[in-house]
């Protein structure tokens, strides 16, 4: 039986983001994302590692699993901040531990890192999304404002 394995996200795993990625637009409202939008962004935060960490779960040769995590620093939070900006489990493997692998790699890798929180935002609507994130131990601490620009 294969296992599933998390690791970093190298370019040949980029079309499997694409088709997790486009899976949370289902949920998540945005533009469709295609290949060539993707692996430029991607080979922009491939030259920033201290500031980007993408990881992917793949399982039987397939990636499964997505998650992104932007590290900054501010004045206030002296230790810096972790924030997933991305998290995406495939529909058919969802409920098996795998995006909770993904979390915790985060926590793990941004205690390494120095850093003193890790924070996770979702769209108000998405009660699944908030739930999984609760059940792995966030709690509401802050209300995020956004705008988005046309």
């Amino acid at each position: 039986m294969s296992e599933v394995i998390v690791r970093l996200c190298e370019t040949d795993d980029l079309t499997g983001v694409v088709t997790l990625m486009n899976e949370l637009r289902e949920v998540a409202q945005g533009d469709e994302v295609t290949f060539q939008s993707i692996s430029k962004v991607f080979s922009e935060m491939e030259q920033l590692p201290e500031v980007y960490l993408n990881v992917v779960a793949e399982f039987s040769g397939k990636v499964v699993g997505f998650i992104s995590v932007i590290f900054y620093r501010t004045v206030f939070h002296k230790g810096g901040t972790a924030l997933i900006n991305e998290l995406i489990i495939t529909q058919a493997e969802r409920g098996k531990g795998i995006g909770k692998r993904l979390v915790l790699m985060a926590q793990e890798e941004a205690l390494k890192r120095g850093f003193d929180e890790i924070e996770v935002g979702t769209e108000k609507t998405n009660m699944v999304a908030q739930g999984f994130y609760r059940r792995c131990g966030f709690n509401e601490e802050y209300v995020l404002l956004g705008m988005e620009f046309e």
